[in-house]
């Protein structure tokens, strides 16, 4: 037990130094490290505190209907959901494709000490998120249940979430990894995750569509006749029933033996995974820095393809657009994460074209009027709050630098003016958010009809916004790139200038919000003052990105 406890605390040591340190003038700083942490949980508390209020009124309704638990197990079997899709991203990293791996398997520890050592970091960090949610759903539970045994039952409950989701996540790619040789290649392995993780969410979307349109007795009736999806749930993540089974319990001791089930069950799974790790994991890890090996050779027909004559700027912006779709890390973390909630909204809005104008809901967007000078200016103000927000999220400019890494002086061997090259940069970051603004707008044109006027005044606010936030993420990279990199996800995960492009998209969108509550109360001025501040920022930001920049970029060394 002494080497398994030795294991553990190296490695979540490594880990939690990795995510805390930070390098502030040259030098490793943990304490900028935990105060950026600690903005980013901040920030974070608005969406927590939205997740209360939601859960918070579907407790109260099933309480009254006498069907907490009912509650209870919905929301646990949504965070559970939730971990499992998280895992399937985290566990191959931790088990897998470390760099540690390669010199623990000779050290004299047995198999199941080195896959219990890493099973017990992932789980210590799922716990966050379990423990998150539980809290949450422990004031829900607390002003409809009232105290009683709700803080023994929320303990437990929150002991047990996230075992059998990390136990599914790890077998099903200790699987994989044996036995399916094209995920051994960590980058194609997060494409077929990430583009399932993406094809989930759109179900999931869908679903709650048609749940939505019921009420809430049409709804509890549904949930009370035990649908396929429910009972598949209550069947998989068996812990969670007995656990809201106990917050629902009428006695004490019921509430214990259920509790003490729901421990019984994730122990029962814990000797099973570890069985089967035992069979698994060192005939899955043997030989993986080699699996990814392959080549494809270039024919005659392939080069004169791509020697296709055409202007330096245009071949520019193909060849980072092809970067960031042929990367996976690239693609999953700059271009899906701004198409992906656009995608999302955009299937939200199916029903509600689908719906008809007797849809209550189509009756109220309707109602609404145009004419009236204060709508019309929350409408402009939407659009740019919209457009910065996306901007911000957007993190191809903000990294376009960094990915480069130790190969980026090939960007001044180029026979191309640093101007050119780095517009072509920041031109691909517009197409990507221009995809995105369209996906949303196109639907929410077509829902509201709002005039022509309005709708040309609402993108023109949108460009200048959009072109500002790209240039400003550019300038931020070549101010301080991320260069020295091993891992491509380095340059894109680990990098302060993103944080920066998100947070700072945010703030300037919070700031458009209250000028626009307070001071832009006729469209005529919005438009004036969005437009015309939207323009002299993006002044400023292609001054500091061309001028500034090509300076930088120069004395890059």
């Amino acid at each position: 037990m002494r080497k398994f406890w030795a294991m553990v605390r190296v490695f979540l040591t490594v880990i939690v130094g990795q995510a805390l340190n930070m390098k502030v003038g040259g030098k490793e700083s943990k304490w900028a490290g935990t105060l950026l942490w600690g903005v980013v949980a901040l920030c974070m508390l608005p969406m927590g505190f939205l997740i209360y209020w939601m859960i918070n009124d579907l407790y109260a309704f099933f309480a009254q209907a006498g069907q907490i638990s009912l509650a209870v197990g919905i929301t646990l079997n949504m965070g559970s959901i939730l971990i499992f899709m998280l895992s399937l991203m985290a566990a191959p990293a931790i088990f897998y494709f470390s760099k540690d791996v390669e010199f623990i398997l000779p050290l004299p520890v047995k198999p199941t000490q080195i896959v219990g050592a890493k099973f017990a970091v992932a789980l210590i960090f799922e716990y966050l998120l379990a423990v998150v949610l539980v809290v949450i759903m422990f004031f829900a539970l607390w002003g409809n249940v009232g105290a009683g045994m709700i803080t023994f039952n929320m303990l437990l409950a929150a002991l047990t979430l996230p075992i059998l989701p990390l136990i599914y996540s790890t077998v099903i790619i200790m699987l994989l990894m044996r036995f399916v040789r094209m995920v051994r290649d960590p980058d194609k392995y997060n494409w077929i995750v990430g583009l399932l993780s993406l094809g989930f969410a759109v179900v999931f979307v869908i679903y709650s569509q048609d749940m939505v349109t019921l009420d809430e007795e049409s709804l509890l009736s549904m949930l009370m006749g035990e649908p396929v999806a429910m009972t598949a749930l209550n069947a998989v993540f068996f812990t969670n029933h007995l656990s809201a089974l106990a917050v629902g319990a009428a006695d004490f001791g019921t509430a214990v033996l259920l509790q003490l089930g729901s421990l019984g069950v994730a122990v029962a799974g814990l000797v099973i995974f570890f069985m089967l790790a035992k069979a698994l994991y060192f005939k899955g890890v043997i030989g993986l820095s080699e699996s990814g090996a392959g080549g494809k050779k270039m024919t005659r027909e392939d080069i004169m393809t791509g020697a296709v004559g055409q202007s330096i700027f245009k071949a520019y912006i193909m060849k980072e657009i092809r970067v960031l779709f042929r990367s996976p890390v690239a693609f999953m973390n700059c271009v899906l994460m701004v198409l992906f909630m656009p995608i999302i909204l955009a299937i939200s809005f199916v029903p509600l074209l689908t719906a008809g104008g007797d849809d209550t809901l189509m009756e109220v967007l309707a109602a609404v009027d145009f004419s009236d000078p204060r709508i019309a200016a929350i409408a402009l103000v939407a659009m740019a709050i919209l457009s910065l927000t996306m901007s911000g999220a957007a993190t191809i400019t903000a990294s376009a630098i960094s990915r480069e890494g130790r190969n980026f002086f090939v960007m001044k061997y180029l026979p191309v003016r640093y101007r050119t090259q780095l517009n072509a940069k920041a031109a691909s970051g517009l197409i990507v958010i221009g995809v995105g603004l369209a996906i949303v707008f196109v639907p929410l044109f077509i829902l509201f009809q709002p005039p022509v006027l309005l709708a040309v005044g609402g993108v023109l606010i949108t460009l200048p916004a959009a072109v500002f936030l790209n240039y400003l993420g550019l300038y931020f990279d070549l101010l301080k790139p991320k260069l020295d990199w091993d891992n491509e996800a380095e340059a894109v995960k680990q990098n302060m200038n993103i944080l920066l492009m998100i947070f700072g998209g945010m703030g300037v969108a919070a700031g458009v919000g209250v000028a626009g509550w307070f001071w832009l109360h006729t469209p005529l001025v919005a438009f004036a003052a969005l437009f015309g501040g939207g323009i002299a920022l993006m002044a400023l930001a292609l001054y500091l990105a061309l001028v500034k920049g090509s300076a930088l970029l120069k004395r890059l060394h």
